[in-house]
């Protein structure tokens, strides 16, 4: 079984080079800061990622509330 690292994110911004390029820098409490380039596939796929967790905390903010 795969073991992935647990990060809380405290801040998030987007940096542009000048060739164009993009990325994502997130800030986190356990290993300061983290940047990646990001595509557009990157982006499409971090979209649907980030929708289903919120989907997920709703549907358990849900339950606990019932």
């Amino acid at each position: 079984m795969n073991q992935h690292a647990m990060l809380n994110v405290t801040r998030s911004e987007t940096m542009l080079r000048p060739d164009g390029r993009s990325a994502i820098l997130l800030e986190t409490k356990e290993m300061s800061v983290i940047a990646s380039e990001v595509n557009r596939e990157a982006i499409a796929a971090l979209r649907l990622h980030l929708a289903r967790a919120e989907m997920h905390i709703l549907q358990s903010q849900n339950q606990t509330k019932n």
